[in-house]
C-alpha cells in the first residue's frame, strides 16, 4: 500500500479534535504463529491433527491441537495456561465439541534449520491417549512455497473472512523423517502425497514456520474505528494499520493492514473510501476490494456504500477466485484444484453503520452457493 499515509486504528472513544475519518473495515490478527496438519487415513474416528503454536498475552508460546473427526465435528485441546478465543473457530465444519483442557506431556514443537521436530502426547476427556512423534531431518534444506489456506471452505457459518496467508509452506518429506501417530494404544498410518513436491517423496503433514492468520471484518467488532484526517490515530491500542491518502480532494480511507515481523496482510480500497458521514444521501459509491498478502494480490473482489438517513449500508461480494503464480507443475496443478481457488466466491458481507456517537457497526458474513460445486471439508490449513 504505497504512497498513503498510515496510522494506528482508534477506538470509539477518541479525545482528539481534528477531523475524523470512520473506518468500517478491519483486519484483526490470530496469535497462531506455528502450525502443523497431518492427515491420517486409517483411524475411526479421526481423519487429521493439527498443532498449533499460539503466542500468549505474556509472550511466551503454548500449545493447542485440533482433532478433525469423520463427522466434521472439531475436538479442540489447550494447555491450562493457553487463552484460546473460541471465536477464531466458529463455524469450523460442524463446529467444535467444545474448549478441552489437558496437560500436554511431552510438549514439543520446534522448527530449525535441519527440520521440524514435535512431540506431543496427551489424554483426551474419554480416556483415549493420543500421541504425535514427529522428527523431521532435513538434507537438502527446506522447499517451502507461498500460499492461501482454503480454510474458508470449511466454515458453515463464517463469524469472518479467514485469509490465512502461508508465506513458507513446507511439505515433509517421507527421506529422513521419523513420523508416529498413536491414537489409543494403535499406530496409525500418515497418507502420502502421490506425486513429489521438489524431486521429494512427501507425507500428507505440512507446516508453516511463519503463518499470518487473518480474520477480515469479524463480525464480533461493533463499532467503527476511526482515524483523524491528517494520518494520525488518536490511539495507539490496536495493531491495524490504516492507509490514509486524498480522494477528490478529501480525505480517504485507501486500506487496512496488519503485519508480523516481515510479513504484512492488507486490505485495499479502489477508489478509496470516503468518510461515511459525507456520503451523500441515495448516491452510492462503488469500488474493488483486494486481499492481498506480501505485496502480491491474493483475492479480487467489490465493494459498495449507501447512505440513507443517518445510516449507511455496506456490503462486500463478488469475489473471485484466489490465483497463485506458482510455477512449479504439481502445485500450478494442485491451485486449480476448485477446493483451492473457489471457495472466497461463496463469501458475502453485509452491514450497517449507524451514524451515532460513537458510531456502531451491525455486520454478518453470508455463504452463498459456490460458482462450481467443491469440496468443503479442510483442516484449517489444508493444503492437499
Amino acid at each position: 500500500m504505497t504512497g498513503a499515509r498510515s496510522a494506528p486504528a482508534s477506538g470509539p472513544n477518541g479525545d482528539r479534535q481534528t477531523e475524523e475519518l470512520l473506518v468500517p473495515v478491519s483486519i484483526e490478527l490470530a496469535p497462531i504463529r506455528q502450525l502443523l496438519v497431518i492427515d491420517i487415513t486409517d483411524d475411526p474416528t479421526y481423519r487429521a491433527l493439527e498443532p498449533q503454536v499460539l503466542q500468549r498475552p505474556d509472550g511466551r508460546f503454548g500449545l493447542v491441537l485440533l482433532a478433525y473427526r469423520h463427522d466434521d465435528r472439531v475436538e479442540l485441546y489447550a494447555d491450562a495456561g493457553v487463552e484460546v478465543d473460541a471465536t477464531g473457530y466458529d463455524g469450523l465444519g460442524q463446529g467444535l465439541t467444545g474448549i478441552h483442557r489437558t496437560a500436554f506431556l511431552p510438549a514439543c514443537f520446534e522448527v530449525t534449520a535441519s527440520g521440524l521436530r514435535v512431540d506431543i502426547g496427551f489424554d483426551a476427556p474419554n480416556g483415549r491417549r493420543i500421541e504425535l512423534h514427529l522428527h523431521e531431518h532435513l538434507t537438502g534444506g527446506r522447499d517451502g512455497f507461498a500460499a492461501l489456506a482454503p480454510v474458508g471452505g470449511a466454515f458453515t457459518d463464517p463469524g469472518f473472512f479467514p485469509f490465512l496467508w502461508l508465506p513458507s509452506l513446507s511439505f515433509v518429506p517421507v527421506r529422513g523423517t521419523q513420523v508416529r501417530v498413536r491414537i489409543d494404544g494403535k499406530d496409525r498410518t500418515i497418507g502420502r502425497l502421490p506425486i513429489p513436491v521438489g524431486g521429494r517423496r512427501c507425507l500428507m503433514a505440512r507446516y508453516d514456520p511463519h503463518i499470518m492468520v487473518c480474520q477480515v471484518n469479524p463480525t464480533s467488532s461493533t463499532h467503527a474505528f476511526r482515524v483523524s484526517a491528517d494520518g494520525i490515530g488518536t490511539s495507539d491500542t490496536a495493531p491495524l494499520e490504516i492507509d490514509v491518502c486524498e480522494a477528490d480532494g478529501r480525505p480517504a480511507i485507501g486500506g487496512v493492514s496488519v503485519r508480523r515481523g516481515q510479513h504484512v496482510c492488507g486490505l485495499r480500497l479502489h477508489p478509496p473510501l470516503p468518510d461515511l458521514r459525507r456520503l451523500p444521501v441515495g448516491t452510492p459509491v462503488e469500488g474493488a476490494i483486494v486481499l492481498e498478502a506480501d505485496g502480491a494480490a491474493q483475492v479480487r473482489g467489490s465493494y459498495r456504500v449507501a447512505r440513507c438517513a443517518d445510516r449507511v449500508e455496506l456490503s462486500i461480494d463478488r469475489f473471485g477466485p484466489w490465483r497463485t503464480r506458482q510455477r512449479r507443475p504439481l502445485l500450478a496443478l494442485l491451485f486449480r484444484i476448485p477446493t483451492f481457488r473457489r471457495w472466497p466466491t461463496t463469501y458475502r458481507w453485509e452491514a450497517t453503520m449507524a451514524l451515532t456517537d460513537p458510531p456502531s457497526l451491525r455486520s454478518r458474513w453470508l455463504r452463498q452457493a459456490a460458482e462450481h460445486p467443491s469440496p468443503s471439508r479442510h483442516t484449517s490449513a489444508d493444503t492437499g
